[in-house]
Protein backbone atom coordinates (compact mmCIF):
# COMPACT_ATOMS: atom_id res chain seq x y z
CA UNK A 1 0.00 0.00 0.00
CA UNK A 2 3.08 2.36 0.61
CA UNK A 3 3.78 2.44 -3.54
CA UNK A 4 0.31 3.69 -4.05
CA UNK A 5 -0.67 7.52 -3.72
CA UNK A 6 -3.93 7.73 -1.59
CA UNK A 7 -6.43 9.74 -2.97
CA UNK A 8 -7.74 12.74 -0.58
CA UNK A 9 -10.95 10.80 0.61
CA UNK A 10 -9.02 7.43 1.74
CA UNK A 11 -5.99 8.82 3.09
CA UNK A 12 -6.56 9.46 6.83
CA UNK A 13 -3.68 11.81 6.69
CA UNK A 14 -3.86 13.61 4.01
CA UNK A 15 -5.52 16.65 5.94
CA UNK A 16 -1.92 17.00 7.64
CA UNK A 17 1.25 18.61 5.25
CA UNK A 18 3.45 15.74 6.61
CA UNK A 19 3.52 12.20 5.87
CA UNK A 20 5.32 9.67 8.57
CA UNK A 21 5.98 6.01 7.12
CA UNK A 22 8.02 3.45 9.38
CA UNK A 23 10.03 1.07 7.61
CA UNK A 24 7.69 1.58 4.59
CA UNK A 25 4.10 1.72 6.17
CA UNK A 26 2.21 5.25 5.80
CA UNK A 27 1.49 5.00 9.88
CA UNK A 28 1.05 8.93 11.07
CA UNK A 29 0.33 12.51 9.61
CA UNK A 30 1.35 15.84 11.28
CA UNK A 31 1.51 19.77 10.81
CA UNK A 32 4.66 20.22 12.34
CA UNK A 33 8.09 18.70 11.72
CA UNK A 34 11.61 20.46 13.14
CA UNK A 35 14.61 18.97 14.33
CA UNK A 36 16.44 18.67 10.81
CA UNK A 37 19.21 19.42 11.97
CA UNK A 38 23.18 19.18 11.11
CA UNK A 39 25.77 20.37 13.04
CA UNK A 40 29.75 20.36 12.87
CA UNK A 41 31.01 20.08 16.30
CA UNK A 42 34.64 21.81 16.69
CA UNK A 43 37.48 21.26 18.73
CA UNK A 44 40.10 24.27 20.30
CA UNK A 45 43.43 23.45 20.44
CA UNK A 46 45.96 25.95 21.98
CA UNK A 47 49.44 25.72 20.55
CA UNK A 48 52.35 26.19 22.40
CA UNK A 49 54.06 29.90 21.17
CA UNK A 50 50.56 30.88 19.00
CA UNK A 51 49.32 33.84 21.69
CA UNK A 52 47.33 35.80 18.80
CA UNK A 53 45.05 32.96 18.04
CA UNK A 54 43.53 29.23 18.89
CA UNK A 55 43.06 26.76 16.52
CA UNK A 56 39.23 25.22 15.55
CA UNK A 57 39.33 22.08 14.19
CA UNK A 58 36.54 20.00 12.66
CA UNK A 59 35.51 17.68 15.38
CA UNK A 60 32.28 15.10 14.33
CA UNK A 61 28.61 15.98 13.05
CA UNK A 62 25.81 15.95 15.56
CA UNK A 63 21.95 16.58 14.79
CA UNK A 64 19.20 17.70 16.94
CA UNK A 65 16.09 14.59 17.57
CA UNK A 66 13.56 14.85 14.97
CA UNK A 67 10.54 16.36 16.64
CA UNK A 68 6.74 15.42 15.15
CA UNK A 69 3.85 17.84 16.23
CA UNK A 70 0.07 17.69 16.34
CA UNK A 71 -0.65 14.53 14.56
CA UNK A 72 -3.02 11.49 13.86
CA UNK A 73 -2.92 7.96 13.89
CA UNK A 74 -4.88 5.09 12.73
CA UNK A 75 -2.00 2.57 12.68
CA UNK A 76 -1.67 0.20 15.98
CA UNK A 77 1.26 -1.27 15.21
CA UNK A 78 3.09 2.74 15.48
CA UNK A 79 1.26 3.01 18.76
CA UNK A 80 2.82 -0.17 20.04
CA UNK A 81 6.68 0.31 18.65
CA UNK A 82 6.06 3.45 20.72
CA UNK A 83 5.18 1.58 23.77
CA UNK A 84 7.29 -1.10 23.08
CA UNK A 85 10.32 1.57 22.86
CA UNK A 86 9.08 2.96 26.14
CA UNK A 87 8.95 0.03 28.42
CA UNK A 88 12.92 -0.61 27.63
CA UNK A 89 12.51 -3.22 24.36
CA UNK A 90 14.21 -0.10 22.04
CA UNK A 91 13.92 -1.38 18.56
CA UNK A 92 15.28 1.11 16.00
CA UNK A 93 13.44 1.54 12.42
CA UNK A 94 13.86 4.10 9.40
CA UNK A 95 11.38 6.40 9.27
CA UNK A 96 10.58 8.69 6.00
CA UNK A 97 8.30 11.99 6.50
CA UNK A 98 7.44 13.20 3.37
CA UNK A 99 5.93 17.33 3.06
CA UNK A 100 3.24 17.56 0.76
CA UNK A 101 2.52 20.61 -1.26
CA UNK A 102 -0.40 22.15 1.13
CA UNK A 103 -3.42 20.79 1.76
CA UNK A 104 -3.76 17.38 1.02
CA UNK A 105 -1.18 18.05 -1.87
CA UNK A 106 1.37 15.98 -3.87
CA UNK A 107 4.53 14.59 -2.15
CA UNK A 108 7.14 17.21 -3.21
CA UNK A 109 9.95 16.70 -0.61
CA UNK A 110 10.96 14.09 2.17
CA UNK A 111 13.48 12.75 4.16
CA UNK A 112 14.24 9.17 5.36
CA UNK A 113 15.74 9.36 9.19
CA UNK A 114 17.43 5.60 9.57
CA UNK A 115 17.36 3.69 12.90
CA UNK A 116 15.15 5.90 14.66
CA UNK A 117 13.39 5.13 17.61
CA UNK A 118 11.01 7.06 19.98
CA UNK A 119 12.46 9.12 23.08
CA UNK A 120 9.27 11.00 24.27
CA UNK A 121 5.98 10.96 23.53
CA UNK A 122 3.12 13.57 24.87
CA UNK A 123 -0.75 13.27 23.62
CA UNK A 124 -3.03 15.97 23.04
CA UNK A 125 -5.87 17.18 25.55
CA UNK A 126 -8.62 15.03 25.12
CA UNK A 127 -11.44 15.60 22.54
CA UNK A 128 -13.50 13.30 21.21
CA UNK A 129 -12.82 11.95 17.71
CA UNK A 130 -13.59 8.89 15.44
CA UNK A 131 -10.71 9.52 12.92
CA UNK A 132 -7.79 7.75 15.32
CA UNK A 133 -5.41 8.59 17.74
CA UNK A 134 -4.25 12.10 17.98
CA UNK A 135 -0.59 12.87 18.72
CA UNK A 136 0.39 16.05 20.52
CA UNK A 137 4.43 15.51 20.19
CA UNK A 138 6.59 12.59 19.36
CA UNK A 139 10.62 13.15 19.18
CA UNK A 140 12.63 10.49 17.98
CA UNK A 141 16.24 9.89 17.90
CA UNK A 142 18.46 8.87 14.87
CA UNK A 143 21.71 8.21 13.69
CA UNK A 144 21.45 9.90 10.38
CA UNK A 145 19.28 11.50 7.79
CA UNK A 146 19.44 12.22 4.00
CA UNK A 147 17.32 14.07 1.37
CA UNK A 148 14.73 11.10 -0.29
CA UNK A 149 16.02 11.26 -3.87
CA UNK A 150 13.35 11.08 -6.36
CA UNK A 151 11.06 13.26 -5.27
CA UNK A 152 8.40 14.92 -6.56
CA UNK A 153 6.48 11.98 -7.44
Amino acid sequence: MADQPYTADDNPYSQYNFEVQVDGESVAGFAEVSGITMQLETVTYREGGVNDHVHTLPGTFAHADLVLQRGMTTDVGFWEWIQDVMSGNVTRKNVVVKLQNGFKGDRVWGWEFKRAYPTMWRGPDLVSTNQGMAIETIELAYEQFSRISGLPE
